[in-house]
């Protein structure tokens, strides 16, 4: 069991070698945005991950050979773009940018909002529902 902001979660990993909250179940990027958490205080700033996600996931909700700095510069940067910014402006990746990450990444993942396996250079990352979301 793993404690969180959401209480008290059960990771299992399956065959295929995802690691998730139990109960949770993969989606694509339109069914994600329609069921994710909405706007508040704790979700405020994670709401600009959550569309970034969003952005980088394929038709079926999977993020694969995922490279965080190049996530951050591109889709991270097009969320948080306004219309006077120039056209090559990005976010700039850096150390503590690579733990915000990481803290935001687990946090989903134990929401049961993410899934996420190793494949050996890097991470693979899939687009999920918690349990609860289930109509």
């Amino acid at each position: 069991m793993i404690l969180n902001p959401f209480g008290a979660v059960e990771i299992v990993a399956d065959e295929d070698g995802w690691t998730f909250a139990v109960g949770a179940r993969f989606v694509g990027p339109d069914e994600w945005i329609a069921n994710r958490p909405g706007p508040g205080h704790y979700w405020f700033s994670r709401g600009v991950l959550l569309d970034a996600f969003a952005a980088a996931a394929d038709d079926a909700g999977l993020l694969l050979d995922f490279q965080v700095n190049r996530f951050y510069e591109r889709q991270v940067t097009e969320v948080v773009r306004v219309e006077d910014d120039p056209k090559n402006w990005r976010l700039k990746y850096d150390r503590f940018t690579a733990m915000v990450l990481m803290d935001a990444t687990t946090e989903f993942v134990e929401a049961g909002l993410l899934a996420h396996r190793g494949n050996g250079g890097s991470y693979d990352y899939r687009l999920a529902l918690p349990a609860a979301s289930r109509g």
